[in-house]
């Protein structure tokens, strides 16, 4: 249970936590979106984490590759749910952008996480 927690439930937590903050921060979005950013977030995460994990095993694709792979479907799945679920016409940026720059900013916190474990 304790290996699950640390697989899923933490990058999931640091995830919300810092898309969410980055994503007020630099794009000023409302209460509503941050709602829609944490149910995409659910779904995206938790997939992105099992896909990364299975596929060096499954696969003959190593696990940079499967990650980076990962990584780039995951913004497309973002993206894809942003310009569809957010209002848009009001903000001055899209949600490409929106999903390209927190999925840097998460990814990239985790790296540094995972560094320093």
């Amino acid at each position: 249970m304790i290996h699950l927690c640390t697989l899923f439930v933490l990058p999931w937590i640091l995830t919300v936590a810092v898309e969410g903050g980055a994503a007020r921060l630099f794009f000023g979005i409302e209460k509503k979106e941050q709602i829609l950013l944490l149910l995409v977030n659910t779904v995206t995460n938790p997939a992105a984490v099992l896909l990364s994990l299975l596929l060096p095993v499954y696969t003959v694709i190593p696990f940079n590759a499967a990650v980076l792979a990962v990584e780039v479907l995951v913004f497309i799945l973002e993206g894809f749910l942003f310009r569809k679920c957010m209002i848009w016409q009001e903000k001055e940026y899209d949600p490409w952008r929106m999903a390209l720059v927190l999925n840097v900013i998460s990814f990239g916190t985790g790296l540094v996480v995972s560094m320093m474990l």
